[in-house]
């Protein structure tokens, strides 16, 4: 039986995905900060017989010696580790103008630090935990600046180009390094929007997009809905002066 480590698994695209793996067979190591979230994720697979298994395992993503400790019970417990989604993660809509020291260590903590963390404490258990897969869920906010979204967006995007860094420095070796950019998906997080978010679709959509690229496709990077990612990305390549405008002209709506 293949294993998983999840971490942001007691909701929204994490707590989906751990779906997808468990009724496909996997062990999944599902980590949140909510042990009762995540029993409750333990409850519902066991209830619907699903044929893997879920393991609660609580931890704070932002604290390091959390990390280690639930490093170690893996290293123990579950000996191999197939594959690692590091998944966990947070948006405060926040306009620049009055952006606090407070959510902005929040967002750099979380979508950023807490995932390098994570990667550099596992390295020394790569080959000993016969891990294959890093895959990092980052965001299409990573491809530009976009209003409300300071923190949010250079958090993303800090974390792509790290993980493309991984992903070179480890191309002589087994392990191979993923990311994923998610447009809209329906979450706790997204709920707390009060704008139009164009292509949105359920984060059981996403968790079955984030399960075949890990276990099927080779690619890198992989993007979802398609079609929102299309417009992103003929946006990213927008001339700055044109960017700019465009936005003023969304946000003067």
């Amino acid at each position: 039986m293949q294993s998983c480590w999840i971490t942001g698994a007691s909701s929204g695209i994490g707590r989906a995905t751990s779906i997808a793996f468990v009724k496909r067979g996997h062990t999944v190591i599902a980590s949140s900060r909510s042990l009762k979230d995540l029993i409750f994720l333990k409850k519902e697979c066991n209830d619907l017989s699903y044929s893997g298994k879920i393991i609660p395992l609580p931890m704070d993503v932002t604290n390091v010696s959390d990390i280690n400790k639930s490093i170690k019970y893996i290293k123990e417990n579950i000996k191999t580790l197939d594959y690692v989604l590091l998944n966990a993660g947070t948006y405060i809509k926040e306009d620049s103008k009055n952006s606090t020291l407070q959510n902005t260590k929040i967002m750099i903590d979380l979508n950023f630090t807490a995932v390098l963390n994570n990667i550099i404490l596992l390295q020394p258990f790569f080959t000993i935990l016969n891990i294959k897969q890093i895959a990092v869920v980052s965001s299409m906010a990573a491809w530009r600046g976009m209003p409300m979204a300071a923190a949010y967006c250079s958090s993303k995007a800090a974390i792509k180009t790290a993980i493309e860094s991984f992903e070179i420095d480890y191309s002589q070796t087994n392990v191979r390094f993923r990311l994923f950019y998610p447009g809209f998906v329906e979450t706790p997080l997204t709920n707390k929007n009060n704008f139009k978010m164009p292509f949105i679709i359920k984060a059981d959509q996403a968790a079955e997009k984030i399960y075949n690229s890990i276990k099927y496709s080779r690619k890198f990077e992989t993007s979802f809905p398609i079609s929102l990612a299309l417009i992103m990305k003929i946006i990213s390549v927008l001339p700055w002066p044109l960017y700019r405008w465009l936005m003023l002209k969304k946000l003067k709506k």
